[in-house]
């Protein structure tokens, strides 16, 4: 399979990029709904409530690192044409599905950084490294934060959606192929 992408299919590039950030993300909303509900001196799989919260913001970093290097990707290589069953509505929404995911994608994790730095709870780089807080405690600034990585969240649920409603809509009752563009191991 080619790096790039080509006119009509995803290249591999784009594919491990697209499904590491998926599972990066799947990994973050099971990992954020355990952490906030495990009680302390409590483990769920072996963890305590303190080992998901690093692991949440460890990974939320790497999470933000991988969609920067998606982006320049994005940029250095173009993308295939749009697939020609896709309607004019499906498009344009399509459009503004994936602006407002690459904004979501980018705004999830810099507000969990400004939450807990400005929180002053800090960051434990995968339980091993405290990382130096450039921002300091700031209660205003650490809610403002909290907030809006809530809201995001519920926002990337409906986007999320949406994209991956339409592609089953696609593969299921279109069946024209639409999904093998980016599947990571089909066939063109």
């Amino acid at each position: 399979m080619p790096l790039q992408n080509s006119t009509t299919r995803y290249g591999s590039v784009t594919r491990f990029l697209h499904w590491a950030v998926f599972l990066f993300f799947v990994h973050q909303y099971l990992g954020g709904n355990f952490m906030t509900r495990i009680e302390g001196g409590h483990t769920l799989f072996g963890l305590t409530q303190g080992n998901y919260y690093d692991w949440h913001k460890s990974i939320g970093l790497v999470l933000l690192l991988l969609v920067v290097v998606r982006i320049v990707w994005r940029k250095l290589t173009s993308l295939p044409d749009w697939a020609p069953t896709l309607t004019p509505a499906e498009r344009t929404i399509s459009h503004w599905n994936e602006t407002l995911l690459y904004a979501c994608m980018i705004l999830m994790p810099v507000t969990g950084y400004l939450f807990v730095m400005a929180g002053d709870y800090g960051i434990k780089l995968f339980g091993l490294y405290d990382l130096f807080n450039p921002i300091g405690k700031q209660a205003w600034l650490a809610d403002v934060a909290r907030v809006a990585h809530i809201v995001i969240s519920y926002v990337v649920v409906v986007v999320l959606s949406w994209h991956v409603g339409l592609g089953l809509k696609h593969h299921i009752f279109d069946r024209d192929g639409f999904l093998r563009r980016m599947l990571p191991f089909s066939k063109p």
